[in-house]
């Protein structure tokens, strides 16, 4: 696919990837943990390229000399000094993108397993629907774990409901937010400091949601492969993502 100059990628990667010990026992950038012999965060690239997206930039954090140096001079770098979720990682980007007009996708730097085929349909629904945010979402047997998305009974989606803030009813919901979202570059960043600091005193970046739900703006889903949400936060989950990338590879 050509290069899609309307679009960038945003690649949240700050984080230190505590429940890993490192060889050295140090922390370590989680990611830049090898998966199948290559960074995480490759594959994460990888995916936005595939899309067609090739200005990218990383938030950097922990450890950003190290990961500015392994993954290169081909992106852009804005650092976040201070880690206090995922919501402020995003905000640490304004400046970098303040100008642009076109559409943004934000994507985990230790979610590996999202494909170009899925960054390309969240992109192309979003730029069909106008939407303010697209969600890439997954039914899940068992969505333990995971921020559900709540819609109203015409379906709208209203809003994202976090596993620790979720009522019964809310806990039985299997539609789960995915990770990985396109927004209206403009609108996120001119309302990013409506986003309301959570009970661990951190911004989450799915409060945008209900930011555009109160704004009566276009929120959009696009349905996705469960096993693409797999992210990387234990030994257990890396070996999982790596059976799962062999497989594909087969």
């Amino acid at each position: 696919m050509s290069s899609n100059a309307c679009w960038a990628g945003l690649v949240l990667a700050a984080g230190k990837g505590s429940r890993f010990a490192s060889e050295s026992g140090e922390p370590f950038p989680k990611v830049l943990r090898p998966v199948l012999g290559r960074p995480m965060v490759s594959y994460v690239l990888d995916a936005l390229r595939g899309a067609g997206i090739e200005d990218i930039t990383l938030i950097v954090g922990f450890g950003a000399e190290r990961v500015t140096r392994e993954v290169g001079a081909n992106v852009r770098y804005v650092l976040q000094a201070e880690q206090r979720g995922s919501g402020h990682a995003v905000a640490c980007a304004r400046d970098a993108f303040r100008g642009f007009d076109g559409g943004l996708v934000v994507m985990c730097g230790d979610s590996p397993l999202f494909t170009a085929e899925t960054v390309r349909r969240i992109s192309e629904e979003h730029a069909r629907t106008r939407a303010a945010v697209t969600l890439a979402s997954a039914i899940l047997d068992d969505p333990f774990g995971y921020g559900r998305i709540v819609r109203d009974p015409n379906g709208v989606i209203t809003g994202i409901v976090e596993e620790k803030c979720a009522s019964d009813r809310e806990k039985a919901i299997r539609e789960v937010n995915g990770g990985a979202y396109a927004f209206d570059a403009r609108w996120l960043f001119d309302n990013i400091d409506q986003m309301a600091v959570n009970e661990a005193n951190e911004y989450n970046l799915t409060d945008m949601v209900r930011v555009a739900a109160e704004q009566g703006r276009t929120i959009s889903a696009v349905g996705c492969d469960a096993s693409e949400l797999l992210g990387v936060n234990t030994p257990d989950q890396l070996r999982a993502v790596e059976e799962i990338l062999r497989s594909r590879n087969a």
